[in-house]
């Protein structure tokens, strides 16, 4: 992660090419629409529950912990015919281009377009592009930074081999499928000096026009040091980027991943997703607890590596950051989630509903410490709004609420509940959780 709070651009004149491996683009053909214009297939699976929950699941931590190993310098790799120990990500050094042809290799090998955007004598970004079935310009990306800091020795494990990795098992699992939307699958070169990879692209996706929906930007991704599973989720009010990192945090609560997310409204600018931000482009980024005081101590150091990753926590968001692509790239950002934050009050309790799954009727109840505005909604899966039960100021105490769904077709609902001051301190409790109705 880059930590300089002033972002350096770098004015580049020439145009991209994109290497396939010895072939080039025309000059001036945007490589991302090269592709996306190629044979789109329209035949795209419909979203469901299910198709989600299966995808997360087919996460692999064996997977994850090869790729850091490989790229952290602790396990050799097979590239091109040859075996190497990687030594450094910094951009000066031979092994960066190597740990580049890795990534490269290892998506080609997902059977993606895959291309090289050589940026500058030293700068080389490497992305993949799956063409949506049904909405190929309406385009999402999920991206890391591969490079590490340019003074050795820097395994750089968490910085940031974690959010690469995550990328790469992102596009090994999502590539299996159809999808109605364009992802591109992201590697940037130089963050560590100035966000120089993800400026250039961002710059050129600009200047070519290029729908860009939103961009889910990893960096350190494993540390967890006391083990309360909390993470930062930074957005700004630029284009949907707050609906984008609401959308997470609804992902989070839905799918039951089990961490803490917080949304920080005024984000750093300190990672890529602000090349994006510059461009006016909706972008979040998630790192470990920047803010929430549990940063990396072995963060640019020699000690950056994978025996100093919580496992559990890694695994938990990759699993998340899977799940918000995939959502995304059926689904789009429902703008209807705006509100929805996690600030926690440990004196709210809310409980399940029950029965769970239910038919045709279920209960829903919950405990206020003292009296409150409480409200009470209903979605669909899509996270549009059926329903809402109760919207008012409420005594402290016990409250049900019967939700009749006989009207409705059996599925998965999502029931959301919000406070609007708990402890007179004007802090919102939001929470959103699943419920099943049978017929």
């Amino acid at each position: 992660m880059h930590r300089s709070l002033t972002v350096i651009f770098f004015v580049l004149m020439k145009l991209i090419f994109a290497d396939t491996g010895n072939s080039l683009l025309p000059q001036g053909q945007s490589p991302i629409q090269s592709s996306i214009d190629a044979s789109v297939n329209r035949n795209a699976v419909p979203f469901t529950d299910s198709l989600i929950q299966s995808l997360i699941q087919q996460t692999n931590l064996d997977t994850l912990i090869g790729t850091v190993n490989i790229l952290s310098g602790e396990d050799s790799v097979t590239i091109n015919d040859s075996t190497y120990l990687l030594l450094s990500r910094n951009a000066e050094h031979p092994h960066n281009d190597l740990a580049a042809d890795f990534i490269f290799q290892t998506l080609n090998r997902y059977g993606l377009p895959t291309f090289n955007q050589n940026y500058n004598p030293t700068g080389r970004n490497v992305y993949s592009i799956q063409t949506g079935t049904d909405y190929p310009e309406q385009i999402f990306i999920i991206c890391a930074h591969y490079d590490d800091r340019p003074d050795e020795p820097a395994p750089g494990a968490d910085d940031n081999a974690s959010g690469t990795a995550v990328v790469l098992e992102a596009a090994r699992i999502l590539s299996q499928i159809p999808t109605p939307c364009t992802i591109i699958y992201a590697l940037w070169d130089e963050e560590e000096i100035g966000l120089v990879g993800s400026t250039h692209f961002a710059q050129q996706a600009f200047q070519s026009g290029e729908d860009i929906q939103g961009v889910i930007n990893l960096d350190m991704l494993g540390w967890d040091e006391n083990d309360d599973g909390l993470f930062d989720i930074h957005t700004r009010p630029i284009a949907n980027s707050v609906e984008l990192a609401n959308l997470t945090v609804f992902l989070h609560n839905y799918y039951n991943i089990g961490l803490t997310p917080i949304i920080y409204s005024e984000g750093t600018y300190s990672s890529d997703h602000a090349s994006f931000w510059h461009q006016g482009y909706s972008a979040i980024f998630l790192i470990e607890a920047l803010r929430g005081g549990d940063f990396n101590p072995f963060y640019h150091t020699s000690d950056d590596r994978i025996a100093n990753f919580n496992l559990n926590y890694f695994y938990a968001l990759s699993k998340l950051a899977i799940a918000t692509i995939s959502y995304l790239s059926f689904n789009n950002i429902p703008v209807n989630l705006e509100n929805t934050t996690n600030a926690i009050a440990s004196d709210f309790i809310l409980e399940q509903n029950y029965p769970n799954p239910f038919n045709p009727t279920t209960t829903i109840e919950f405990v206020l410490p003292r009296s409150d505005i409480v409200t009470l909604q209903i979605f669909n899966i899509l996270g549009e709004e059926i329903e809402t039960l109760i919207s008012e100021k409420l005594p402290a105490g016990k409250h049900k609420y019967h939700w009749d769904a006989s009207r409705m077709p059996s599925g998965v609902y999502l029931y959301r509940l919000s406070v609007e001051s708990l402890n007179g301190g004007g802090e919102a409790f939001i929470e959103t959780r699943k419920m099943i109705f049978t017929r």
